[in-house]
């Protein structure tokens, strides 16, 4: 998988953020980097997100909504460890994950398996 471009990163003691490029590759890295850190669903199912629905609003897992619908949207989800906000512009996505530091290395240690740096 071609990794994902992030453009600008930071923290402090309660949150970490990432500006990364909007690329159809996002979904599917973002849906690893959830189970790779032990997010624990409580809104959304991981496997569920970026995926269409049919008809009867079941996700259809074999295959994936286009991002570049995803725009100027806003999107969040948590557990009993951190709280995601997810903003979706035209050519940018923005991670905030908002959590303590000992989760945040775990975070910027995933986030090492789909993006590189610009």
């Amino acid at each position: 998988m071609k990794k994902i471009k992030i453009y600008a990163n930071g923290k402090n003691e309660k949150h970490i953020r990432y500006t990364l490029e909007k690329k159809q590759e996002f979904f599917k890295g973002f849906r690893q980097l959830l189970r790779d850190i032990g997010y624990k669903e409580v809104h959304k199912e991981i496997d569920t997100y970026g995926r269409p629905s049919d008809k009867n609003s079941e996700p259809i897992l074999s295959e994936e909504e286009d991002i570049a619908t995803y725009r100027d949207q806003y999107d969040w989800l948590n557990d009993e460890n951190m709280y995601i906000d997810i903003v979706y512009t035209e050519k940018k996505i923005f991670l905030i994950f908002n959590t303590m530091k000992d989760m945040q290395e775990k975070v910027a240690e995933g986030m090492k398996k789909f993006c590189s740096f610009a």
